[in-house]
């Protein structure tokens, strides 16, 4: 027979015991609600094994209530109105490991909601939608969380298109997405790519729409069940997420939606202010939501490897790598430290002593660094198994050798996380980084519109040979490229030969000129 025993916040785990659980209090504010705890497990051998993080609630639990206050310090079983979820996957990985009748005695007595199948009965509570449920999807618990827990592999692969049916003056089309598990180059990233004008932006905008607001959308997403194509259930993302820093976007996005029992959640990274029709968010606003995201990740153990994995990445660009970023973990302990004694963490005055702590690193960097620094971020904080990302021209704000190194950060989220992204780009160093199989290539005559895969392969070609796949021979025989390619034959960087011309090179010259200069810099460096 287990034991269970509560261990004050602050307080060492005992490092022995018999048959013993330790339910470590963690004094986290989720929106008013205390639930989680640290589990470690002493078997009968007197062996530690750590856990991990579990949220505890209870039925008619309400807002600035604590479930540890509600328990006895000792006891075997928790009564029926309580209920538990693991907050990681390595929570349900490191319960598979234990003795099954050690693993079955934990979460019958905890009440688990994966374990027991009755997470879809608590959803009428306030404390589960709210807390428990705060950072976990309903498809990571019917997913991940299910299979990890009866030792199943926890990722796989899936499939599906997006469809849009021919209308009047709407004209048909659909493409699909694979993503393949282990697959090798990673086919967790897709590109749309064409000229301006072929409707890159506007198919992104379909897709959030047909999640968001199908109602709306001219399109919709299916997915095919035996030899059928059926529209995806309601679930079959976990998260939604839209990146775009486009000034010129009309697109509003929508209102973020965080309740995974209302569906897919839907969160956006971008300027477009949400509550303020056509207003832009300031640079202190998205400076807050960049420290916001920073402690979303440093919370959790898991999300911190994460992050500094994508850091190391991106500190291939010798830019990144002098800032220092792996001390704003330092930075949060020590404010976490000075909040500890007074229980307020996670408060607005835990976020405010948080940001000014990092102001000076993120005064001290340029727009695209505190870009990639903000999505990256938010991206950790957010994806999940089966989240979709929708990102349209990152290329705008990013030179060539920072880009590149955020698409490999990226991917290895996606992969790690089994995620996918549809990134709507003009830049052959995306297409560097995906296979042609996961490329569309999008052309436009009159209000024809026609999707293919690139003729050549993408992943690792040469610049200019994806450039030509891009824009098309009409465009490297024109005048304009003529002038460009004058420009970069004489030395300059792509910032120079923008000043040299007064920054008057519109989008699409921009990312050729790009394309130009990363293309004259590999032949060098492979001289």
């Amino acid at each position: 027979m287990l034991n269970f025993q509560l261990v004050p916040r602050g307080k060492e785990t005992p490092e022995k015991g018999i048959n013993t659980v330790y339910l470590q209090i963690d004094w986290w504010d989720d929106h008013r609600f205390v639930t989680m705890f640290h589990l470690s497990v002493h078997d009968n051998m007197g062996q530690k094994h750590d856990i991990g993080s579990v949220k505890i609630g209870f039925k008619g639990q309400r807002p600035k209530s604590s479930t540890y206050e509600t328990l006895t310090n000792t006891f075997q079983t928790l009564p029926d109105q309580y209920f538990s979820l693991g907050q990681e996957i390595d929570y349900y990985k490191h319960l598979s490991l234990l003795p099954n009748d050690t693993k079955e005695h934990i979460l019958k007595s905890l009440n688990d909601v994966v374990f027991n199948n009755s997470y879809t009965e608590n959803l009428k509570e306030e404390v589960f939608r709210t807390s428990l449920l705060r950072d976990i999807s309903l498809s990571v618990i019917k997913g991940q969380f299910s299979r990890v827990l009866v030792g199943q592999p926890p990722l796989t692969d899936f499939n599906f298109s997006f469809i849009i049916q021919e209308q009047k003056n709407i004209q048909g089309m659909e493409i699909k997405f694979d993503v393949l598990l282990n697959s090798t180059p990673s086919t967790n990233i897709h590109a749309i790519i064409g000229r301006n004008g072929t409707g890159k932006t506007t198919l992104l905008n379909d897709m959030i729409k047909a999640i968001t607001s199908p109602s709306v959308s001219r399109g919709n997403f299916y997915e095919k069940i035996w030899s059928e194509t059926v529209p995806i259930s309601k679930d079959f993302f976990s998260r939604l997420v839209s990146v775009s820093f486009s000034a010129f976007d009309p697109f509003t996005p929508p209102f973020e939606q965080t309740d995974p029992s209302n569906g897919t959640c839907y969160f956006y990274i971008g300027l477009k202010d949400r509550r303020k029709t056509g207003e832009h968010r300031t640079l202190s606003e998205l400076k807050e939501d960049c420290a916001i995201a920073l402690i979303d990740c440093f919370k959790s153990k898991e999300k911190t490897t994460r992050w500094h994995t994508a850091i190391h990445k991106l500190s291939s660009d010798e830019n990144f790598y002098f800032m220092g970023l792996h001390g704003f973990e330092y930075i949060f302990q020590n404010v976490e430290d000075h909040f500890r004694k007074t229980r307020q963490q996670n408060s607005e005055e835990f976020h405010k002593l948080y940001l000014a702590n990092i102001q000076p690193y993120l005064d001290n960097m340029s727009s695209g660094h505190a870009i990639v620094l903000l999505t990256i971020t938010r991206l950790v904080a957010t994806v999940e198994e089966k989240t979709l990302i929708l990102l349209d021209e990152p290329e705008s704000h990013l030179h060539p050798p920072l880009l590149s190194a955020f698409i490999r950060a990226l991917n290895d989220l996606l992969h790690d996380r089994n995620g996918v992204a549809i990134i709507a780009t003009h830049s052959p160093v995306i297409l560097q980084e995906v296979p042609k199989s996961c490329v569309w290539n999008i052309t436009r005559v009159g209000s024809s519109i026609n999707y293919r895969r690139p003729e050549e392969e993408t992943f690792g070609e040469n610049v200019g040979v994806l450039t030509k796949a891009i824009f098309g021979l009409e465009t490297i025989k024109s005048g304009f490229y003529d002038m460009l390619t004058v420009s970069v034959e004489k030395g300059g960087t792509y910032t120079e030969i923008l000043e040299e011309y007064q920054g008057q090179i519109g989008i699409e010259g921009r990312a050729i000129l790009k394309a130009l200069v990363l293309n004259r810099d590999d032949e060098v460096n492979n001289a």
